[in-house]
């Protein structure tokens, strides 16, 4: 049999190989990988946690860390000459938002996509130069002193893995994280609303808005209960809230009243503001702003509080 004399022949070849060649695996390896994967647990190795984001040598390009991919880290890095630096972005998104068209979004007067940027596209060595990256993470703590820049993984939706700490050490450092929306203490905020900041709070919105919308549709539904669903309230009359009220009012007038014409009349949207809108704005295009809100909505005043209601 051609195939059991082909067997045989490699068992021999492979017989008269030298021992000498094979690596001997003594009691001293075992002990020195048992150590590595004790450190390497406790956190102590630094190159299984730092594998090629150690400090620069001299021969290497300085490394510059973005913490943050808003609109000033993106506009930081996409100036950087990749000839000179190598970037490493840490943020919890990949992408920047462009946030004075998200409200369109939500309505579906624009798509998702167009108002996301990914930071590849903004600055391509990340994606294709060896030396940077980007790195779904957030950061945890800095260390001044050594220039190093201890960050978590953001593993969500990743089944049951667990987060994880790495340090990122940096030649340069630009902390442009942001900030964190303000409630300005108004009770009921952060347990009942949804924040206008990213795209996944305009896919929020979208989703509560048609969903209520339809489920008001539905028979059996009492009057109290349409007016319930489709009672939506604004807080906060600064640019973002302006803007989503008008895109609410104008899907509301142009599409709801077509599509869902047996609730139109149960409808009414809700701004609410302590002082003017737009108060950061200049006077002109506050009133501007008031009295294109005024043109197809009644004004009431109670208190110190605004309430422009459809």
């Amino acid at each position: 049999m051609p195939w059991f004399r082909s067997m045989l022949q490699h068992a021999t070849t492979l017989n008269h190989i030298s021992k000498k060649s094979i690596p001997k695996f003594t009691p001293h390896s075992l002990t020195q990988c048992l150590e590595f994967a004790t450190k390497a647990e406790a956190g102590g190795v630094d190159e299984a946690v730092m594998a090629g984001l150690e400090p620069t040598k001299g021969e290497e390009k300085p490394r510059v860390v973005v913490i943050g991919s808003g609109w000033a880290g993106c506009r930081l890095m996409k100036e950087i000459d990749t000839k000179i630096y190598d970037i490493v972005c840490v943020s919890p998104r990949n992408h920047m938002v462009f946030t004075p068209l998200l409200a369109s979004t939500c309505v579906g007067t624009l798509e998702f996509r167009s108002v996301a940027e990914p930071i590849g596209r903004i600055q391509p060595a990340i994606s294709t130069q060896p030396g940077s990256y980007y790195f779904l993470a957030n950061c945890q703590m800095i260390d001044f002193n050594n220039h190093v820049v201890n960050c978590k993984s953001l593993p969500e939706g990743a089944g049951n893995l667990e987060p994880w700490d790495f340090n990122i050490s940096y030649d340069k450092l630009i902390i442009a994280a942001g900030a964190e929306a303000s409630t300005f203490g108004i009770k009921g905020v952060k347990e009942h609303a949804i924040f206008l900041r990213e795209v996944y709070h305009a896919q929020e919105i979208r989703r509560k808005l048609l969903v209520n919308l339809m489920l008001s549709d539905v028979p059996g539904v009492s009057d109290e209960e349409k007016r319930r669903l489709l009672h939506f309230v604004v807080v906060g009359g600064g640019p973002t809230g302006v803007e989503f009220s008008g895109e609410l009012s104008d899907f509301i007038m142009k599409d709801v009243r077509q599509r869902y014409a047996h609730v139109k009349d149960y409808i009414h949207v809700t701004l609410i503001e302590a002082k003017d809108i737009l108060s950061s704005f200049d006077d002109r295009l506050r009133r501007y702003a008031v009295n294109q809100l005024i043109k197809v909505r009644n004004l009431s005043i109670y208190g110190k509080l605004r309430l422009f209601m459809l």
